[in-house]
């Protein structure tokens, strides 16, 4: 999920530029374990890859998303019994959620809540 996750919306990235990403949240795994993750993936038409000189390029695939979704529905399921609100109120209960963080999840609410007005007024 946290390869999934950097490869989302950066474009191609090779296994030591996600390395490094992963070390810099504090994930630090060997080389071939994020190549093993990678080329998993890559099975699972989870991300493409394209071949630049002597490395690969990995990238999210059109699919990713949908199943990112859908994993983190079932987790919330098993976790908070279909109570879809308590994960984000969860959220709001951590202290180490920054300012910024709590106005993104703010202007995403709103969004979304402006979405539906709008779309009920068509």
């Amino acid at each position: 999920m946290q390869v999934l996750g950097l490869l989302d919306g950066k474009g191609a990235l090779a296994v030591q530029d996600l390395k490094a990403e992963l070390d810099r949240a504090g994930q630090e795994l060997a080389y071939t374990t994020v190549m093993t993750v990678l080329v998993r993936l890559h099975d699972k038409g989870l991300v493409s890859r394209t071949k630049e000189g002597r490395r690969y390029l990995y990238a999210a695939s059109r699919g990713a998303p949908k199943v990112t979704r859908g994993i983190v529905a079932r987790l919330s399921r098993t976790l908070f019994k279909n109570d879809r609100v308590r994960p984000i109120l969860t959220l709001l209960d951590d202290d180490g959620i920054s300012d910024a963080e709590l106005r993104a999840l703010r202007s995403a609410i709103d969004g979304k809540l402006q979405d539906r007005t709008g779309k009920s007024r068509s």
